[in-house]
Order: C-alpha cells, then sequence, then structure tokens
C-alpha cells in the first residue's frame, strides 16, 4: 500500500501534465481490466475449493485452463480496439502484459490465501509491487530520467519474475499430484454461470468506483482529470488496506465456517476487524495528504484538497457496507448481491452524469459519496433479510 501511495504522489511531480494523466488513466484501465479477465470465476472456485475440499489440484489447474481462454480473447481484443485511444495505443504491448500479469497475480493470491499460505502470498505481493515502484523512484531520485514506456515495462517485468517463482515452486512441490490432473469441463460450465452473476456485480461495482474518472476526462482540461485522479487513487488506498489486512486474512476461514456453530462469533469479529481497521486507515491517510500536498508543491493540488476528503468519505462508505456484501457472499445469495449492485450502480451512473457534467471535479466527488450511500443502504437493506446461523 506503501508503495502504491509514494509512485502515484511521486509521479504527479514529476511527470508533466499529460505524461501523468497518461499513466492514471492507464493505472484505471489495467485495474478494469482485471475484472474483464477473471470473469470473477475465483467468486465460484474459491468458495468451492474451501468448502468441498476435495480434488484442489484439479480445480486449480482447471481455473487457469479457463483464465488462458480468457487472455486470448482480451489480447484479440486489444488489438481491434485500443487504435481508438490514444494512450492505449501507444502503450499497447505494455498495458497487455500488466493486465495479464496482474491478473495471474492476483489470482495467485487468492489462492495462496485459500491454501492458508497468507505469509508467502503477502512476501510475493511486496516484493511485486515495491520492486517496480522503488526501481522507479530510485532513478529518479539519481536524476535518471523513467519514461512511462520504461516504468511500464519494469512493472511487467516484476510481474513476470514473480509469477514464474511461484509456479515453480507449485510445480516442485505437487508434481506428483499435478500429473494425472484432467480438465473438469462440467465444473467450468458450473463456475461460469455461478461467476456470471458475480461479474456483472463486480463491473456494476467497479463502474461505481471508477466511471467518474472517465466522465470527467470527457467533460473538463486534463489538470482537473490529473487531481481527481491523484485524489481518488489516494483515497482508494483504504480499500487495498481493508483487503490486505482483513479480507484476505479473515475470508477463508469466515467461508468455512459457513453451517458451523463457529460461524457467528467469527462474522461478528470480521464485522468489528472491518470497522476497527477503518477507524486506522482513515485518519492515517486524512494527515498524510497534508505534507505530501507541502512536498509536491503544486498549489492547485492544495486548491482542491476538499475534493481528497470527500472522496474518502464516499471509499470508507463502500468499504463499510462490505460487511453486508460479505455475509450475503457466504449465504450464496448470489442474486441478492446482483441485485444490490444493479439498483446502486445505475443509480450512481446517472447521478455523476448530471453532477460532473454541471460542477466538474466537485460533482465527481460527491456524486461518488452518493455512490457509497446508495451501495451501503442497498447491501444492509439486503443483509438485514437474513440470518447467520
Amino acid at each position: 500500500m506503501g508503495a502504491k501511495f509514494l509512485i502515484t504522489l511521486y509521479l504527479s511531480k514529476v511527470y508533466v501534465t499529460g505524461e501523468y494523466r497518461d499513466y492514471t488513466m492507464i493505472v484505471t484501465f489495467i485495474t478494469l481490466a482485471i475484472y474483464f479477465l477473471g470473469l470473477d470465476f475465483y467468486s465460484f472456485s474459491i468458495r468451492d475449493i474451501l468448502i468441498k475440499k476435495v480434488n484442489k489440484a484439479q480445480k486449480v489447474i482447471t481455473t487457469l485452463v479457463v483464465y488462458l481462454f480468457i487472455y486470448l480473447i482480451f489480447i484479440l481484443l486489444a488489438y481491434l480496439l485500443f487504435y481508438k485511444v490514444d494512450y492505449l495505443i501507444k502503450y499497447q504491448y505494455y498495458i497487455i502484459g500488466i493486465a495479464i500479469t496482474e491478473h495471474l497475480s492476483q489470482e495467485i493470491y487468492r489462492l495462496l490465501i485459500a491454501f492458508e499460505k497468507v505469509l508467502l502470498a503477502n512476501i510475493i505481493l511486496a516484493f511485486r509491487t515495491i520492486g517496480w515502484t522503488a526501481y522507479v523512484v530510485l532513478n529518479t531520485y539519481l536524476n535518471k530520467e523513467v519514461s512511462l514506456q520504461t516504468l511500464l515495462f519494469v512493472w511487467f517485468l516484476f510481474n513476470t519474475f514473480t509469477i514464474l517463482v511461484v509456479m515453480t515452486y507449485a510445480l516442485i512441490k505437487n508434481f506428483k499430484e499435478l500429473k494425472t490432473v484432467t480438465i473438469d469441463f462440467l465444473w467450468i460450465k458450473q463456475g461460469v454461470s455461478i461467476a456470471g452473476v458475480y461479474f456483472l456485480g463486480t463491473i456494476l461495482l467497479k463502474s461505481i468506483e471508477y466511471i467518474n474518472r472517465f466522465i470527467l476526462d470527457y467533460y473538463v482540461d486534463d489538470l482537473y482529470v490529473n487531481i481527481y485522479n491523484f485524489y481518488a487513487t489516494i483515497a482508494l488506498l483504504v480499500s487495498i488496506y481493508i483487503n490486505t489486512i482483513v479480507i484476505s486474512f479473515e475470508l477463508p476461514t469466515l467461508i468455512s465456517a459457513v453451517n458451523t456453530k463457529k460461524i457467528i462469533p467469527i462474522y461478528n469479529a470480521f464485522n468489528k476487524s472491518i470497522k476497527r481497521q477503518l477507524f486506522i486507515i482513515i485518519p492515517l491517510l486524512s494527515l498524510a495528504i497534508l505534507p505530501v500536498l507541502f512536498w509536491q508543491k503544486k498549489p492547485v493540488y492544495t486548491q482542491y484538497l476538499l475534493v481528497f476528503y470527500i472522496i474518502l468519505v464516499g471509499v470508507s462508505l463502500m468499504n463499510y457496507s462490505l460487511v453486508y456484501h460479505y455475509k450475503l457472499y457466504i449465504l450464496h445469495k448470489d442474486y441478492k448481491i446482483l441485485k444490490t449492485l444493479i439498483y446502486s450502480g445505475v443509480s450512481s451512473l446517472l447521478i455523476a452524469l448530471i453532477l460532473i457534467r454541471f460542477f466538474g471535479i466537485y460533482g465527481a466527488a460527491v456524486s461518488f459519496v452518493i455512490s457509497g450511500i446508495l451501495l451501503t443502504f442497498f447491501r444492509k437493506r439486503m443483509a438485514d433479510n437474513y440470518k447467520i446461523t
């Protein structure tokens, strides 16, 4: 989280307006592409692996085959469509490579967590993230220019290296078991039908989180897009923190405890943990932004500091609502989850289009908060209809 925080503020200082705009929009595109690449298949596969606890190796290999097929489609679509967007066509090979390796790295991380290899998962995550960001910061500190193209190449390199390390480790440790594995097409069919519901929900959720950036990019100058993206990226570190500190550690236990006597105390602890960590990270980021702006020496960014605090409220609400989301998730209320996201997603899009059109950067921030309020309201209302027993 610290590495992503550092690279965001550092590049906002050293890159010119156009180059920083390209960087933030590329990062946003890659973030969204990851969800399309996964089709949310993990929502089915991880839950199935943790609950049924049989044929784990077969399920992992089958999942990888699904992803390889999706990657091929993504590469084809990228070649057909990237030429329509300037910052995508300029760096298309790097963007394709990073999107695929980021997604695969994310799925490997989830599997390691599911198999209770939490320390290994987070060591690899730290090396992958800190590695390329440290390279960029160190070289610019030494007055060596790091172009956006070089940055993307190094990012791709660290992703690829860590994937190869984990796969080599897994192959050596499970070689005998993997030799007898076959592809389970019936499991894929079952998974796609369930994951499809989550995928549609995820697209709606990510549209709530990111669509403001693209709408804003349409209506205002690059400078204001940069300011909004800068503050939004830092505020979304709350989500990274909650996922790393709470979700990655506690969700596997929560899933495994469903339909047991342990589920109520485990769910209550999960609820308290999310709230407690929000009370830690929100004040930290609220204070950390002030010395960052002083160091940055860009008065126009400081002028719009209120935008950051408004976005931070929205992010906090969205993360708080995860308590209700995961209650529905462990109870297999998949269509209810989708329903909440349809309600909040469509409402948020309409509100964003209106507010950004008339109020620009402040409209984008306020519409984000309204999205957080709606998401929390609909998730809580739906989750309150069910009891964990």
